[in-house]
């Protein structure tokens, strides 16, 4: 009789397959990087959120990106998606598409550990 897939073998396997990600976050945000700078020009990039803190365990890998090109809704849109093909599915990235206004509206006031790429 073949045993029965738990809830907890999925999360196992989803966490193995991520890991590639979490160990390696920096690279990743240079490819997300270079791959923007490809439709938007010159960008920023940073990355923020629990990856930094060491006291935390990560769900996630938050990465912002600020342009001043980014001007529709559809278009961030197409961009995330864009990124997440290059990236792969099952990347743990929070993809953050930010116009500089956005940023300091809105980001500025809650981020307090950020690293440049």
């Amino acid at each position: 009789m073949k045993k029965a897939i738990t809830l907890t073998d999925l999360l196992l396997a989803r966490r193995k397959r991520e890991e590639k990600y979490f160990k390696n976050y920096l690279k990743y945000a240079e490819l997300i990087k270079r791959e923007s700078e490809k439709v938007l020009g010159k960008v920023k990039v940073f990355i923020f959120g629990s990856i930094l803190r060491k006291n935390e365990v990560p769900q996630d890998i938050d990465i912002l990106i600020i342009s001043s090109e980014l001007k529709t809704d559809k278009q961030k849109s197409e961009i995330r998606a864009r990124l997440i093909k290059k990236l792969g599915t099952s990347a743990p990235f929070e993809i953050h598409l930010i116009t500089p206004k956005e940023y300091r509206e809105w980001y500025k006031n809650f981020i307090k550990e950020k690293i440049e790429i």
